[in-house]
């Protein structure tokens, strides 16, 4: 395994996808790289849309110092265009062994478009993908 992959989008991250991979990177000692995939400028964005992406763009940069301090070779990049589109230019372009993928955990539009997502970035790239899915907190009282 030379480069695992975690993308994220501005609209949500993929938290726990980005903590499974740092957990293998730091295991069996490869490279790890976060892709932030912005939409086009070209889509108009409303203003909490746009505070969104601005928060998990925040929120990403504050984990990847972290994850830089445990010592974890990691290299960030930001694109912009269309989710998938990027995430298989990305792929082709660096040796991805891995691409770790975060489903949402939420309402069934949300998991379709998951579902849609992952079909069409899985077919198009030769790497493993690994699935992961948020875990749900349960609180007893």
């Amino acid at each position: 395994m030379e480069n695992i992959l975690v993308a994220i989008d501005g609209k949500h991250g993929a938290w726990e996808a980005l903590s499974r991979a740092c957990s293998l990177a730091r295991r069996v000692h490869v490279q790890l790289s976060v892709l932030l995939v912005i939409p086009s400028p070209a889509r108009n964005l409303s203003y909490s849309d746009a505070q969104l992406e601005a928060t998990v763009r925040e929120r990403l940069e504050l984990l990847l110092e972290a994850i830089k301090a445990e010592g974890i070779r990691i290299n960030y990049f930001v694109t912009e265009g269309v989710y998938e589109e990027e995430v298989i230019a990305f792929v082709h372009n660096n040796r991805v062994s891995l691409l770790v993928y975060e489903v949402n955990d939420g309402d069934a539009r949300g998991a379709d478009r998951d579902s849609v997502s992952l079909r069409a970035i899985r077919h198009r790239i030769a790497c493993r993908v690994e699935v992961v899915a948020p875990k749900k907190h349960t609180f007893n009282g």
